[in-house]
């Protein structure tokens, strides 16, 4: 009896947890759809700075097309 109601606590822990890991912020799916990543750095000569990510905490790098 005490395994089932240990069972039942932890289902219930993973199933609150699940949809914040499901959320994505919008400025990150903006990032994606310019075909751009995230970095936690700033972006570096070949990539120029598009905008942010997560909610502002990290920087939308996109690769530069090649002259």
């Amino acid at each position: 009896m005490r395994i089932l109601f240990f069972l039942v606590a932890v289902l219930f822990f993973l199933f609150q947890a699940a949809p914040a890991y499901s959320q994505v912020d919008a400025d990150t799916i903006a990032c994606r759809q310019n075909r751009g990543f995230c970095s936690f750095v700033e972006c570096s000569a070949p990539m120029v700075n598009t905008g942010t990510c997560h909610s502002g905490k990290l920087k939308c790098c996109k690769w530069t097309p090649s002259s």
